[in-house]
């Protein structure tokens, strides 16, 4: 690591001593002699995880202005990984031993005179929602604490409430981009709105956000309708049907739903599970959730529900990801796939799923932390805004989305890890099949893709939208800095039939 400043051989050898973020215009970085390194570095997914050699912590705009700045000129590859730590695609494993610019000097969040709410860059949910609470606001907001608000933003941001309010990008208002080489730029619809619109839908590929400021809605007495529910593996035609049913009536936009599978590792089988989440109206949210009663003797397709756990939590508590309370463990080994339909997959093919999600983890009971999720939620808040409205591409689909996520901690000899990508792939590829998810090509949000996707699945099949994209990485990323997270191309020609790979795309021999 070239001209790193004085005080980190200091810090070395004296752990007490502390290192200003940037000396005489370079920034220090933090080395794995430093006490704290491994706390900083932490990720939920070790698995084809970034690495980094030093880790850069400022304090303030400036100093993230001026540290980029040297390492771009320097050409030090860089990550602004540390919000939440939580991105996942496999394309961030190609960036080994490069410097992390670290954010968590950066959780500020407060609302503003006028309802709005401004969040630094290193804030998380947890961080967030509380905040909202106290002052009586909501928003869209994301399922568990512990995952960094601008990640999900920059994807487009689903969550928790969406139904009502849209994206969480299609609430912000202004965001703070520090650029590649330094610089930093406002953006609003007035201001470079080019970047704006780039930023929600594509952000990761754009610049680093370390402020952003986004509009609220009134809570509304801040209570949320919850219920738990746990299922016998045989009730899974009549959950399904039940699910479907809710779906095509048409989901109101308050009511969030979750139907997962999951490995109880006692029994050695999967068990069944809903979350319903249903804002500011207890008596709705528990008629959903009577529609998974246990079912009289006789019925066709019938329903035990073995567990109901049903209460009113305040937003506050929305995202503390009680449903799935494991789901912010560290330094696992975590990869994601996904697909989407307008509905609800077909039945034949949900059950087939449920029955390779057994076979899977009882041929590798180390993976038996791994989860299916099917979220559903109403689209007619996305649906509003125009499909030009952002870089987000999915505007009147996605009712339903799956995240197919393996998990597992040991796999010295990498069989769990061969084993689940074959698994999770297969199953991405059955859920996408046009007679399955109705779509006769994949849509996969971007958050929670992998690395084999189209890029026209996660950013659109339009031509004129690929073409808007590719400007915007030319003129504000020209030398792939920000190519970690499944990477915009810079020319019209790599859209098709583009595969991620360990070209990051840079080209700085001018810098």
């Amino acid at each position: 690591m070239r001209n790193i400043p004085k005080c980190l051989y200091l810090a070395a050898l004296t752990p007490q001593v502390a290192c200003k973020a940037v000396v005489d215009g370079k920034p220090t970085l933090h080395t794995t002699s430093w006490e704290s390194w491994e706390e900083n570095i932490a990720r939920w997914s070790t698995y084809k995880a970034p690495t980094f050699s030093g880790v850069f912590k400022p304090e303030t705009e400036d100093e993230i202005s001026q540290g980029m700045a040297y390492f771009a000129k320097n050409n030090m590859q860089y990550l602004a990984t540390k919000s939440g730590g939580h991105g996942n695609v496999p394309t961030l494993g190609y960036y080994q031993n490069v410097v992390q610019i670290n954010l968590d000097n950066f959780q500020h969040a407060a609302v503003n005179s006028d309802q709005s709410v401004t969040i630094g860059g290193g804030a998380k949910m947890e961080d967030l929602i509380p905040t909202l609470h106290k002052a009586g606001r909501e928003m869209t907001v994301g399922s568990f604490p512990c995952v960094g608000v601008h990640g999900v933003m920059l994807g487009g941001g689903m969550g928790r409430l969406m139904g009502r309010y849209g994206l969480i990008s299609d609430a912000l208002l202004h965001a703070k981009v520090a650029l590649w080489n330094g610089t930093i730029l406002e953006a609003s619809e007035n201001v470079n709105s080019d970047l704006f619109w780039g930023l929600r839908g594509a952000g990761h590929n754009l610049g680093v956000v370390i402020e952003s400021t986004y509009r609220t809605w009134p809570d509304e007495g801040g209570l949320h309708y919850n219920a738990d529910m746990i299922f016998t593996d045989d009730s899974i035609d009549g959950v399904v049907d039940a699910y479907r049913a809710i779906v095509e009536d048409g989901l109101d936009p308050s009511l969030f739903l979750i139907l997962g599978y999951v490995y109880d590792a006692d029994a050695k089988k999967p068990l069944l599970f809903m979350n319903v989440v249903y804002a500011h109206d207890e008596k709705a949210g528990h008629k959903i959730a009577e529609r998974f009663a246990s079912s009289p003797e006789g019925t066709p397709n019938p329903i035990t529900r073995i567990v109901f756990s049903e209460s009113n939590m305040d937003f506050s508590e929305l995202g503390s990801g009680k449903a799935l309370p494991n789901v912010c463990d560290v330094n696992l080994k975590n990869t994601l796939w996904t697909a989407s339909t307008p509905t609800l997959f077909e039945t034949g093919a949900m059950k087939s799923v449920y029955e390779s999600f057994a076979a899977f983890v009882s041929a590798h009971p180390g993976a038996n932390r791994s989860i299916l999720l099917f979220e559903a939620a109403d689209g007619k808040a996305i649906e509003a805004l125009p499909n030009d409205y952002s870089a987000y591409s999915h505007r009147g689909m996605m009712t339903t989305n799956v995240i197919i996520q393996a998990t597992w901690d040991e796999d010295n000899d990498g069989t769990i890890a061969e084993a689940a990508n074959a698994w999770g792939r297969g199953v991405r590829d059955l859920l996408a099949k046009p007679e399955i998810s109705g779509y006769d090509k994949l849509h996969a949000y971007v958050n929670y893709a992998n690395k084999d996707e189209p890029l026209e699945a996660l950013y659109g099949y339009d031509e004129a939208r690929q073409q808007r994209l590719v400007n915007l990485k030319q003129e504000y990323d020209p030398h792939g800095f920000f190519n970690a997270y499944r990477a915009l191309p810079s020319d019209m020609g790599s859209w098709k039939h583009a595969v991620a790979s360990e070209n990051r795309g840079r080209t700085r021999d001018e810098l």
